[in-house]
């Protein structure tokens, strides 16, 4: 019988030089992927403009041996948060990358995390297109349907 092996338990804490190396490369990829004027940064996080959406990228802490990349956009504030909840775990189905959720006040995000450490330009690039293609698509139609 073939034996299964065990993934490693991931170790709580920062990894320092890690978040400087990937919010670097990050930074250097939206430069290639946008004009600078573009992109507005504040702190840790760069963000852009796609039709009526708003894009935020940010690099986070996530473990000891890796950080997270979020790419995410506010859509629409104070939701029926009943009227959602069904409609949100259809759409989650059919999305090829993220997924919408409620975070403070309602206010309904569709974002995507991709693990950091071994992050290549695609799949950034792949991260940045779809939250900003479905988010343009989306909030004025949650603004519509559930405020």
């Amino acid at each position: 019988m073939e034996r299964v092996h065990k993934f490693p338990v991931l170790k709580d804490g920062v990894n320092g030089p890690m978040l400087d190396e990937v919010r670097a490369k990050v930074n250097t990829w939206l430069r290639e992927f946008f004009d600078e004027d573009d992109l507005v940064r504040v702190e840790d996080l760069v963000s852009f403009s796609f039709g009526s959406a708003t894009i935020q990228v940010t690099v986070l802490p996530w473990h000891s041996g890796d950080v997270l990349v979020k790419v995410f956009s506010y859509l629409a504030e104070n939701v029926d948060k009943n009227k959602v909840a069904a409609d949100f775990l259809r759409l989650n189905a059919d999305l090829p990358l993220g997924a919408f959720s409620l975070v403070f006040d309602n206010t309904v995000m569709l974002s995507c995390s991709l693990p950091g450490a071994n992050l290549d330009k695609s799949e950034l690039l792949g991260a940045v297109q779809t939250i900003a293609a479905y988010a343009d698509q989306y909030d004025d139609i949650l603004k519509e349907l559930y405020m």
